[in-house]
């Protein structure tokens, strides 16, 4: 291969200040395989390995090529190329601080305001801010979010993050931004808000940072010049200039071409033959402002170009910038900040996929492309449909783009661009973007030419070119509007039909788009003065989503005066690993370095949602370098049977869902197994296949048993009531989306079949069991080690068959083994929330709304195998009532054997469907007498001071509920606001508003009886340290925090005296699994149980010496022969139930809340924003105020996710299609409220509690509930104003299409 200038095999970079100098680096290998194999830097996180997540997040920091100014760049670094890093400067989050030494401030800060739960995003958070600072030491609050916008947290809810982010900024208000640090403006002398101390934060001081290498500003050229490395069948080569790169291009004409590498995430790894990166060629990197428009090379990046508007646009004119601005914006809505820093315009240009935003835009305003040819010849082509070749190309083999020329916008020439996404404004692919270029004859109304652009439906932007065509010569008024959105449906018809696109609701988009466009221009006509045409009455509004920063505050009743300082119960103390995850020191399973000679493994998992299983080939798979053997069935030396869901371990004959595992490869390498398991070779006999709750239904296929509960005579009531309703009510299944993925490490000692098995699991006991039972060998020769889950929420329990695998593996080797599931992997096979179906008919009357018989069947969409789904009957039946008194009730629930992947039990299972049921029934009722849904709530609340449920169970503390209830409407003002959205719908036509408020009683620890005990070891040592063993699992809801404040409170010691240890089935055996918001109540209580019997113990040492201290008396006791270990035990009191009598007390206590949000739709989009959320929350007295209202916050903004965005989907075959963050999205920070009020109710002691406390992990996802309902009520205003009348059902989540669907069919004639 020549090459111009002398190419090297030695890749050269620097990490963290230190050079490193990597002889025949692996092509294939991403920046983040090396940071965390090679250099061990493991901060550095792998959560979905697609730059979807950025757990990832590093900076890259570079000399620019003329400017010579030093850039800094937040990248994702699972998708950035390890040899495009030659030359640049790299560093992570180990580079900026540690523990051991000084921490960096955004470390500090973001630990002390709470803004780290699990910790495994922490890291890659950090990054991003501290990349931010690095850039603008004092950045904007919308800097701070658009700089958060890569980074996804499934814990916090994200306002502690933003709070800890907010104070590096220049921020108005009394507060610096925040809401946790004091504010002035709290008049309640009861209570706090004061989460954090803002004046002990550690001053940032920017000279500080680390400098860029001295060596890289010196030899810049040296580094630029073109390198090669070359490893097995791939070729890398940095092209150091356009010459360079034109005579590779032409030595190499089938090279693949990158620059950003963001295309196709992970292709990476399976490329071969040569490789041209374009980063460093100075030509395509350049940006330049002529006479006519803006020159930006094919190299350019989006953030690069962001930039240079914002620049070049302070000397243009408002008219000649109009299109510049508008592709600014369009760049904002574009991915996140770390793709952004890396896709490239030409990237975008060459080989343009549907989902590429700015293509349609860039096309619209008339842009230009220059492509030069090998032998140096320039092409010029204004960019349109028919630039592309017959097979999408922009360019030929032996071509290249070189630069685009953006024109200017002229007086009388209007742009606009408009993105219409699938789930959400941010971050999320479209499902049509429209752009609009539209010129006028000089001084006049009159359409002289123009340009309507549709992305989205094609690979391809579609133009509209005969109804542009049509425009041109005609007055922009009325008439034009009506027959232009007449003529885009027709004309673009045939293109939607062949998107696979719901056609409606692509066509509606369309035409809503333009509808949009109109108005605006409209507008700047008549302010411009040139209209010809009567002006309307009133030019019709449409709703923005703004960039909003989020606001709000955190209540709780603070300790009291008088508490000892020591005693750390009821106040705001830091998560004890905080500091650890947010400097990156923290160990995740896969951060654990390798033991020699470890082996890797990927599974071999099935390709149809049911069949029979002929054969496997493995043929391929072993020519795999690296191979070492393949598990399946056959090598299952125990029962090929999990131990608690009773289900295969390894697929015998036949396969019922894509959750199944065949087999599994074990390799020397993670990238072989994964590469020698896609390799394998299965036959299959197709099976019929049932997915969904209908075809269920229809085929009667259920698991059984089933269960019901009633409660006075149903039919009676149906007889008595003056209107009887029937509906369903529909929700989907939802993924856990942890950010760790599952792992765990098998370590066979080799002795007496003893094992070792290291997890990120919740429930460590099944794990024990299962991998015994599939071992043959007892329970004791297996130890099951958890240091801390990077979340979980359900994920990481019950269904354990991968780990047990993970073990034969390691048995039939001889070797440790190490398992982490990729992101796809992992949704397809561990599980997910349940989808359900409830129908029900309600008589009521309908002059009150008041319920008279009620009879509801709930179908859940259980998957297979069966497993556990018998769990789920008290989850579902105990809380369908909610707070409603009922005299004639009878529920039942069914469980549906489809041909997807078993259920496995998320955060509130089973409840959050029954309680949005109970609540939209409630919903609908109102709307079908014509009353306050509020109202008809009340009307049916229990009466009683201390009511009964359906199934006989008192509710104890209900009046607890009402103080909830009143605060809650007191607090967010619900009557004025009410009046106020109200008033706002009979303005707006096109864009509604509305309010919801609803109520919350959730069974706290609803799980089978045996469930309820637990078991903790308290140590104490001679230097009057305390070491604390239990049985819960820190998942980052702060257990072993609370454990540490409680065991302080016993024993009247500091917190930094005591440590908990990782979890071990060695130590505590049997521990029931973290789940059911019932954790810190068992756990609790079994430490203050040790903790007391150890005070019982130092009693007489004490009384000895009552000058001396905590290890005197620890001392003393050692030196007498008294035990200072003791095993702690504790079972919830008053606990059972009877299915065959039903009755009995299911679960210990209720918990109870309220929460009202309000949101704005747009009806032509169907988008949302969430405007504001109060939450009154009942936990008892809190032992640790940060860290429930980081549960709170966090446990709604997950279900928000649910009932807005989330939504798990398989096709006909039972194959999963949202695998992973590019198709199936959680909430980011830009979907919080922008007003976010949390209040934890003052003097509500709970009994049943550990100091009196209530659990809270789980409840306030219940209540978001209010999000979806207040959808609900706008969508009804438009409905309204449409003449629509009858209830209606809004499926969670109430996507976009959904909540333009309900909206109602648009009259664009009725303006």
């Amino acid at each position: 291969m020549k090459l111009s200038a002398q190419s090297s095999d030695t890749l050269v970079f620097f990490c963290n200040g230190q050079k490193i100098s990597e002889k025949h680096p692996d092509p294939s290998w991403s920046l983040a395989q090396y940071i965390r194999s090679k250099l061990q830097l493991t901060g550095c996180k792998i959560g979905c390995g697609v730059g979807g997540c950025g757990a990832c997040t590093v900076m890259v920091s570079a000399m620019g090529q003329s400017t010579r100014n030093i850039s800094h760049i937040a990248v994702n670094a699972c998708l950035y190329p390890l040899c495009a890093i030659h030359g640049k400067a790299v560093t992570t989050i180990e580079g900026i601080g540690s523990t051991k030494t000084k921490l960096h401030a955004v470390q500090e800060r973001l630990a002390q305001t709470h803004g780290s739960q699990c910790g495994f995003c922490s890291p890659g958070m950090v990054m991003s801010m501290y990349t931010l600072l690095r850039n603008n030491p004092k950045p904007s609050t919308d800097e701070v979010l658009s700089a958060m916008e890569g980074n996804l947290c499934r814990c916090t809810g994200y306002r502690p993050i933003l709070d800890a982010f907010k104070t590096f900024t220049e921020q108005a208000g009394c507060c610096n931004g925040s809401t946790g640090g004091k504010c002035c403006q709290n008049g309640d002398a009861e209570m706090s808000d004061e989460l954090y101390d803002v004046t002990k934060f550690t001053e940032y001081d920017p000279t500080q940072d680390v400098i860029f290498p001295p060596e890289l500003l010196t030899n810049n050229s040296t580094f630029l010049q073109s390198t090669q490395f070359t490893k097995d069948q791939l070729t890398w080569i940095n092209a150091g200039n356009i010459e360079d790169f034109l005579s590779l291009k032409s030595n190499n004409p089938k090279a693949v071409i990158i620059a950003g590498n963001t295309a196709a995430p992970g292709a990476s790894h399976n490329l071969e033959g040569v490789v041209i990166y374009t980063g460093q060629v100075s030509q395509l990197n350049s940006i330049e402002l002529t006479e006519t428009g803006l020159k930006v090379g094919a190299s350019v990046t989006m953030s690069m170009l962001q930039n240079a508007i914002k620049l070049h646009c302070k000397t243009l004119s408002s008219d000649q910038a109009s299109s510049l601005h508008i592709i600014q914006q369009a760049l904002q809505q574009y991915a996140s900040c770390q793709i952004r820093n890396v896709a490239t315009i030409g990237g975008h240009l060459v080989a343009p996929k549907s989902d590429y935003d700015l293509v349609p835009l860039i096309m619209a305003v008339g842009a230009k492309a220059f492509i030069v040819d090998t032998d140096g010849n320039v092409r010029e082509s204004t960019l349109n449909g028919s630039s592309y070749s017959s097979d999408d190309r922009l360019v030929q083999s032996n071509e290249i783009l070189q630069y685009i020329e953006i024109p200017f916008t002229s007086v009388n020439e209007h742009v606009e661009f408009y993105k219409m996404s699938h789930k959400r404004y941010y971050l999320d692919n479209a499902v049509v973007t429209a752009a609009f270029c539209m010129t006028f004859e000089p001084e006049s109304d009159v359409v002289r030419d123009g340009c309507l652009v549709f992305g989205g439906i094609r690979k391809l932007p579609v133009f509209a070119d005969a109804t542009m065509k049509k425009l041109i010569g005609r007055t922009w008024n009325t008439e034009l509007l009506e027959s232009t959105c007449a003529s885009l449906k027709e004309d673009l018809q045939s293109d939607i039909d062949a998107s696979g696109k719901d056609q409606d609701y692509c066509s509606n988009l369309v035409v809503g788009s333009f509808f949009k466009f109109f108005f605006k221009v409209l507008k700047s006509l008549e302010e411009k003065q040139v209209t010809s045409s009567t002006p309307l009455p009133a030019t019709p509004e449409f709703g923005s989503i703004p960039s909003k920063v989020p606001c709000g505050s955190a209540l709780f009743q603070p300790a009291p005066k008088d508490q000892p300082n020591i005693d750390s119960i009821g106040r705001p103390i830091v998560h004890r690993s905080a500091l650890q995850q947010t400097s990156g020191e923290a160990v995740y399973v896969d951060d654990l370095p390798p033991v020699q000679g470890e082996l890797y493994l990927a599974f071999v998992l099935p390709s149809r949602g049911r069949a029979r299983v002929l054969s496997t080939n493995l043929a391929a798979a072993q020519e795999v370098d690296g191979y070492v053997t393949y598990v399946n069935a056959d090598d299952i030396t125990g029962i090929n049977r999990t131990t608690f869901d009773d289900d295969e371990i390894l697929v015998t004959k036949e396969v019922y869902s894509t959750g199944a595992i065949i087999g599994a490869i074990v390799a020397t390498t993670p990238e072989a197994a994964h590469k020698a398991a896609k390799l394998v070779h299965v036959s299959y006999e197709d099976l019929p296949v049932i997915t969904t709750i209908e075809e269920a239904i229809e085929q009667e296929a259920f698991h059984q048993p089933t269960e019901s509960l009633q409660k006075g005579d149903v039919e009676k009531g149906f007889d008595q009531s003056s209107v009887v309703l029937e509906g369903t009510i529909r929700t989907a299944a939802q993924e856990h989306y942890y950010m760790e993925p599952t792992a765990c490490i098998a370590k066979p000692s080799g002795e007496a079949g003893e094992i070792e098995m290291i997890t990120c699991f919740q429930e460590i006991n099944s794990v024990q069991c299962t991998v015994a039972k599939a071992l043959g060998v007892d329970a004791n020769k297996v130890n099951v080690k958890t240091k801390r889950a990077g979340g979980s929420f359900g994920g990481k329990s019950n269904q354990c068959n991968y780990m047990a695998v993970c073990a034969l593996a390691a048995q039939k080797t001889g070797k440790a083994v190490r398992m982490v599931l990729p992101r796809g992997t992992d949704i397809q096979i561990t599980g997910h929330r349940e989808g359900s179906m409830a129908k029900y008919k309600v008589g009521f009357d309908d002059k009150t709304g008041k319920i008279n018989s009620l009879d509801i069947t709930v179908y859940i969409n259980w998957g297979s195998p069966s497993g556990i789904h018998f769990a789920i009957f008290g989850q579902v039946l105990f809380s369908l009532q909610g707070v409603y008194a009922m005299d004639n009730i009878h529920t039942t629930v069914k469980n549906c054997a489809t041909n997807i992947p078993a259920t496995k039990p998320m955060r509130t299972f089973g409840i959050v469907q029954s309680v949005f049921i109970i609540e939209s029934i409630i919903t609908d009722i109102a709307l079908r007498c014509g009353l306050p849904v509020l109202q008809v709530r009340e009307v049916n609340m229990h009466k009683e001071d201390i009511p009964t449920t359906y199934y006989g169970v008192p509710i104890e503390g209900f009046d607890v509920f009402r103080r909830c209830w009143k605060e809650c409407l007191d607090k967010s003002d619900y009557h004025n606001r009410r009046n106020q959205v109200n008033n706002f719908n009979s303005k707006n036509k096109w864009t509604k508003r509305g309010i919801a408020i609803a109520p919350l009683k959730f069974n706290v620890g609803n799980y089978p009886t045996f469930m309820h005990q637990a078991g903790a070891m308290v140590n104490l040592y001679l230097d009057g340290s305390v070491l604390i063993h239990h049985g819960g699992v820190e998942v980052g809801q702060g257990i072993h925090t609370k454990m540490i404040q409680i065991a302080s409170r016993v024993l009247g010691i500091p917190v930094d005296k005591i440590h908990v240890a990782e979890n071990s089935t060695y130590v505590i055996p049997h521990a029931t699994d973290t789940a059911g918001s019932h954790s810190t109540d068992m756990w609790g209580m079994a430490v203050k149980n040790a903790c007391d019997t150890l005070v019982d113990r130092l009693a007489p040492f004490k009384s000895d010496k009552p000058d001396g201290n905590f290890a005197d008396w620890v001392s003393a006791a050692y030196f007498s022969r008294v035990n200072l270990s003791v095993i702690g035990y504790y079972q919830t009191p008053d606990i059972t139930w009877d299915w065959a009598t039903k009755t009995g007390r299911p679960y210990p206590y209720s918990t109870f809340g309220a929460a009202c949000s309000e949101v704005q739709i747009d009806c032509l989009t169907g988008s949302h924003e969430l405007m504001r959320t109060d939450i009154v929350m009942d936990v008892g007295k809190s032992l640790n105020p940060a860290l429930d209202i980081g549960q709170i916050e966090g446990a709604f903004m997950m279900g928000y996710g649910y009932f807005m965005l989330e939504e798990l989907l398989w096709d006909k075959d039972g194959t999963l299609i949202t695998n992973g963050p590019y198709n199936y999205k959680i909430p980011c920070v830009r979907d919080i409220p922008a007003e976010f009020n949390i209040t934890l109710l003052r003097n509500c002691p709970n009994v049943r509690g550990v100091y009196s406390s209530k659990g809270i992990g789980e409840p306030t996802l219940c209540l978001a509930n209010t999000v979806h309902f207040a959808v609900q009520d706008a969508i009804q205003s438009a409905r309204a104003d449409a003449g629509i009348s009858e209830v209606f059902a809004l499926e969670a989540p109430a996507t976009p299409d959904r909540i333009r669907k309900a909206c109602g069919e648009l009259n664009f004639t009725k303006l």
